[in-house]
């Protein structure tokens, strides 16, 4: 695990083989799907292992996952084949030790954060920033000053409510490692506006040039 490199800019909760190959296009390093029948982004097994498919080789693909059991994960994991794994429920570390995918743990940032970046520092592959009120996708901005503490402790993909109009100042107050965004790039749930993600995008690499990685 140690040899994979935690992205900079992903474009998450996509659908569609077109939106993920646009957002790649776009210049989005990692791509992120969801498997979570609550979400309105949801996707089956069988199109998640389609979506990591088409991303293989040229972007680095994350299957979003909220508290699978151990054994349902790794099946999926196998039937899927992603990249990493990004973990968004109340899932242990020592539940995670055999998982054959790198694995990003969202942290919702609230009190009590800090404790999970210690619990899964040696674990994770980096943390995902975002606002505690659902396991993602709320379009809910994060506490961006307690972000920016976390964003110091441990490698982040900083998300909640990102979009091309608020990103460079997101990244100027947290200084992140990268950025993580979906439903302010949409036209409805799981459907990416490509003009929106790419100026995310830009605006994303435009600020990250002056962040540390």
């Amino acid at each position: 695990m140690n040899a994979v490199r935690l992205p900079r800019i992903k474009v998450c909760g996509l659908t569609r083989v077109a939106d993920l190959r646009a957002a790649i296009a776009a210049g989005a390093d990692a791509v992120g799907f969801v498997h979570y029948p609550p979400s309105p982004r949801h996707v089956d097994a069988e199109s998640c292992a389609q979506l990591a498919r088409a991303a293989r080789g040229a972007a680095f693909s994350v299957l979003v996952t909220v508290d699978l059991e151990p054994a349902a994960l790794e099946v999926l994991i196998a039937e899927v084949r992603p990249d990493a794994v990004q973990l968004c429920g109340g899932e242990a570390p020592e539940d995670c030790s055999g998982l054959q995918a790198a694995v990003l743990r969202r942290l919702p940032v609230q009190a009590g954060s800090e404790q999970q970046v210690d619990a899964w520092k040696t674990r994770a592959l980096g943390f995902v920033l975002d606002h505690p009120a659902t396991p993602g996708g709320s379009g809910r901005q994060v506490d961006l000053e307690r972000s920016a503490r976390l964003a110091a402790s441990a490698p982040c993909l900083l998300a909640g409510g990102l979009g091309p109009d608020s990103v460079a100042a997101a990244i100027a107050a947290v200084r992140p490692h990268g950025v993580d965004a979906s439903s302010r790039l949409e036209t409805a749930p799981g459907i990416k506006d490509p003009v929106r993600v790419e100026a995310f995008i830009e605006h994303a690499l435009r600020a990250l040039q002056t962040a540390p990685s």
